[in-house]
């Protein structure tokens, strides 16, 4: 059952953080994952949440999402993200 990956993005350094996103893409690809939405203007109908930049990533499963967040190949980009940017990410799936 596809999950998937919700993330609060706040870039601090937009240049820096092209570098993270054009390393990430391929990685996203090749775990079979697809990028559904960025967007940086969101709609809050509803509550205090305010995201910068909304992204939603889909995954074959939570499983596939985790096996990504924790891959070794992963872990230099997420401290390059964290350089230039600040997220909140959680993972959900349907029920």
């Amino acid at each position: 059952m596809s999950a998937y990956v919700v993330i609060d993005l706040d870039v601090d350094d937009p240049a820096g953080f092209q570098q993270y996103v054009d390393a990430v893409n391929p990685l996203l690809e090749k775990a079979g994952a697809r990028n559904l939405l960025v967007d940086d203007d969101c709609l809050v109908l509803e509550g205090d949440w305010r995201p910068a930049t909304l992204v939603i990533h889909e995954f074959d499963s939570r499983q596939a999402a985790r096996a990504f967040w924790d891959a070794p190949a992963y872990q230099p980009l997420k401290a390059l993200r964290r350089r230039h940017a600040t997220v909140q990410v959680v993972v959900a799936q349907p029920r």
